[in-house]
């Protein structure tokens, strides 16, 4: 069984910042952002042992997928806490310091405690007609939260992507907690939420703060950071993520009787997955280089070796365009409207 939250043990935090209002915030925009998230000496510790599992080699170069790639991020590791298993020894155990409650308890409780409010927001929301523009989470409590602490050394950044692009994906909710105690205007690194044809969001990475969004319908990216940055993220799996009427973009699907009908309908569904790329193409394309070329390190990271060739470049731009011209070729009149809403 899973822990709650207000236990006697110390290693968990009773006083976790997640309220009801964050669960409304995050129905009515697919998002939310909540200060002071985490009790201060808990966020510091967790970033004192981040820092230590850094300096014994646990963290590896950060990599991720494109065109059947797999290119790497310059300047951001990662050490993905959902990979330890029953083989991790009792060294390495020690070695986890804080991250270890974070993985058999806060990351479990954290799950319960979401679904929990989501019900209870849902059970409010019925006698009161709230309308929201987002379902229900049906969240996963059985399912253990996949947790990454990552580490930007200065000069890295991530393109526009979903943290749920498709089947076989089950993450439903994802949470970034920030642990930057000397985070100041002008570092760089903020987090960029950009829901389907609506405004922009940039967020800061401020210690303690919590980034919370629906994982399969939220567009989002990280600026580059000029200095240290970092963040740990759960990814919470859902009950009903991705089923066919979230994936399978159909004539029938696509019989809408105005723009503002189909504008509508897409905010609102994961199926703008299948097209946001064409939609938001230049922006994507200009993420994608920024990230895979880097921006330069700091205290001696360069990153060089791990900067893509102008070869490789080359074809992340052709795979690109293609990826979207195959979208276009099918729904022009669609995608040449929504890049003049965007």
């Amino acid at each position: 069984d899973f822990l709650p939250l207000d236990l006697t043990n110390p290693s968990l935090p009773a006083n976790l910042g997640l309220a009801p209002d964050d669960i409304a915030q995050l129905r009515s925009n697919s998002f939310t952002v909540i200060d002071d998230f985490l009790p201060l000496d808990l966020a510091n510790q967790l970033l004192s042992d981040a820092d230590s599992l850094n300096s014994n080699g646990y963290f590896k170069q950060h990599y991720f997928q494109f065109g059947g790639s797999a290119l790497a991020k310059p300047f951001v590791y990662e050490m993905d806490l959902s990979a330890l298993d029953s083989r991790i020894g009792d060294t390495e155990n020690e070695n986890l310091g804080s991250w270890k409650d974070m993985i058999d308890h806060i990351g479990p409780a954290f799950v319960k405690k979401v679904n929990d409010l989501d019900k209870q927001f849902d059970a409010s929301a019925a006698t009161t007609s709230t309308k929201t523009t987002a379902p229900a989470l049906s969240l996963d409590v059985n399912a253990r939260p996949a947790i990454k602490i990552q580490l930007n050394t200065g000069g890295g950044s991530f393109p526009w992507h979903y943290d749920n692009p498709g089947p076989p994906n089950l993450r439903a909710l994802t949470c970034v907690v920030y642990l930057n105690p000397t985070w100041k205007d002008g570092d760089g690194g903020e987090i960029v939420l950009w829901p389907f044809l609506s405004r922009s969001t940039k967020v800061s990475p401020l210690h303690r703060r919590a980034v919370l969004f629906y994982s399969d319908r939220v567009l989002h990216r990280v600026l580059p950071s000029k200095v240290k940055r970092v963040c740990f993220t759960i990814w919470n799996q859902g009950t009903s993520v991705n089923s066919k009427k979230d994936v399978a973009l159909s004539k029938d699907v696509l019989q809408f009787s105005s723009y503002d009908e189909a504008a509508q309908f897409f905010a609102q569904s994961p199926l703008q997955r299948v097209i946001s790329r064409a939609v938001y193409s230049e922006e994507y394309l200009e993420s994608l280089l920024e990230c895979i070329e880097g921006t330069g390190g700091v205290d001696g990271e360069d990153g060089a070796s791990e900067r893509v060739s102008s070869a490789k470049k080359e074809r992340v731009v052709q795979q690109h365009h293609a990826s979207v011209m195959s979208i276009v070729s099918k729904l022009r009149p669609l995608i040449d409207e929504f890049r003049r809403r965007k």
